[in-house]
């Protein structure tokens, strides 16, 4: 397995990312382009997600850290962040 680089900063564009303030695998929020949602995990369901996703965070948009992962079986269509392709 490939070890995640983590990142600050607003990523490169609007969707879900692997993103936390612990560097968690299994965390993932929306970025809306201005502000992060809270975290939702792979476990919960699409109407959890959608919940969570409307959400802002109670963190700082600066302590929150992201990675380019991109999983090749994912659920919504999301833009490879190594390609800018829409998948």
């Amino acid at each position: 397995m490939t070890t995640r680089k983590w990142h600050k900063g607003p990523p490169p564009h609007i969707g879900w990312w692997n993103a936390s303030l612990m560097n968690d695998p299994k965390s993932w929020r929306w970025w809306n382009g201005k502000h992060w949602s809270d975290n939702c995990f792979p476990s919960e369901d699409e109407n959890t997600a959608a919940l969570q996703a409307a959400n802002r965070s109670v963190w700082s948009d600066t302590e929150i850290e992201w990675t380019n992962y991109y999983p090749k079986n994912a659920r919504v269509p999301r833009i490879d962040p190594t390609k800018g392709e829409v998948k």
